[in-house]
């Protein structure tokens, strides 16, 4: 997937082919890698993301993406459908426009590519867990007048922040045209391509995050999680109980107690609840549970009350059933289900793992 940059917007489906989409249509990088490319082209006056509107920190990428990014997720799961992919080999990469358009779609959908390669873009540095654990590599030339480099180094700061370790390639004196020497040799290219998604590997960004927050606390610290996160979580809850800085008990909550909680009663009693644990200095934290085929038909329903709620409550909340949706359709290709016989398969546990480690992590850095 290449992701062009403003100036090839339009309709005629020409202009977004110079650059890289010339370079992989050579004889060479088609014998070198026999693969699909999938090159789409942005109508003018669109963006492929709300951040590349304001070449700034100041608006992260919003809930709701933009129509153009939509159009290109539409079209990568159009084409596992119908064309013979392999879903554990599929990258992003973009420049300018689509370096942003490239963290964009890598946070919205981070299970479904197995490595990116943004180039001269940027991203919120609010979104850096979602970033942590996945294969960057970024590219921005340090005399960039139109996209500043600073806009790298805040996202890519943030990501080692939070125990990332992102790839990076700062060119001196290299104005816009980054994208020139990040495809001279094909060294992106060819990095790419070295990488494989195995859903397995989910949980390590999780994994890093956490380690990044627990080796921060005093070294007499301890954190006991509350489990009423209901039994279809309960691998994700032994992997957590299995660092040394962490307890997980099942009892009635005391000061200090982190609550993991899956509603199971009137979810408006949620505000009263939240309120009572703040002023007995408990911190409660959300989470959802992934489709499984036996779930009550009413369930649907109490997802969206409860996730609303927790955005008027300011709760933190780890929406697993959200990351499962987006997963589900490309791991589905790579034989991989997230629950099996009303169980998380390990790939499923991994998954809800990240999601959960990442916003536990959340709440213990503050």
């Amino acid at each position: 997937m290449i992701l062009h940059g403003s100036g090839e917007r339009g309709y005629d489906n020409k202009l977004q082919l110079k650059f890289l989409p010339q370079l992989m249509a050579s004889p060479k990088r088609r014998a070198d890698f026999p693969c699909y490319v999938l090159v789409p082209q942005c109508p003018p006056n669109e963006m492929w993301s709300v951040l590349s509107r304001t070449r700034g920190i100041a608006a992260p990428f919003g809930d709701a993406a933009e129509d153009s990014m939509r159009s290109v997720e539409s079209a990568i799961l159009h084409l596992l459908e119908t064309e013979n992919i392999d879903a554990s080999r599929m990258y992003v990469c973009g420049l300018s426009m689509g370096g942003f358009g490239t963290w964009d779609l890598i946070w919205r959908r981070p299970e479904w590519f197995a490595a990116a390669g943004p180039i001269c873009g940027g991203a919120n540095p609010q979104h850096a867990p979602k970033y942590v654990g996945r294969s960057i590599w970024n590219w921005h030339g340090d005399a960039d007048n139109a996209v500043s480099v600073e806009l790298s180094d805040q996202i890519l700061s943030a990501i080692r922040n939070w125990g990332g370790s992102p790839k990076e390639t700062r060119l001196p004196g290299v104005g816009h045209n980054s994208w020139n020497q990040a495809h001279a040799d094909g060294q992106l290219v060819d990095w790419l391509f070295t990488h494989r998604f195995d859903p397995l590997d989910s949980a390590r960004g999780g994994e890093l995050m956490l380690k990044s927050v627990l080796d921060r606390l005093p070294p007499e610290k301890k954190i006991t999680i509350v489990d009423k996160a209901g039994s279809l979580m309960r691998p994700v809850l032994k992997r957590l109980g299995a660092y040394d800085k962490i307890d997980v008990v099942d009892r009635a909550p005391a000061s200090g107690d982190v609550v993991l909680l899956a509603p199971r009663g009137n979810l408006q009693d949620l505000p009263r609840v939240r309120s009572e644990m703040a002023n007995a200095n408990i911190q409660l934290m959300l989470v959802t549970a992934p489709r499984f085929t036996s779930e009550p038909e009413t369930y649907e329903q109490r997802y969206w009350t409860m996730k609303q709620l927790a955005r008027m409550q300011v709760i933190p909340f780890a929406d697993v059933r959200r990351s499962a949706d987006s997963a589900a359709p490309v791991w589905s290709r790579m034989g991989h289900d997230i629950v099996a016989n009303g169980v998380l398969t390990e790939a499923g546990a991994s998954l809800a793992f990240r999601t959960v480690a990442e916003k536990l992590a959340e709440v213990l850095k503050k």
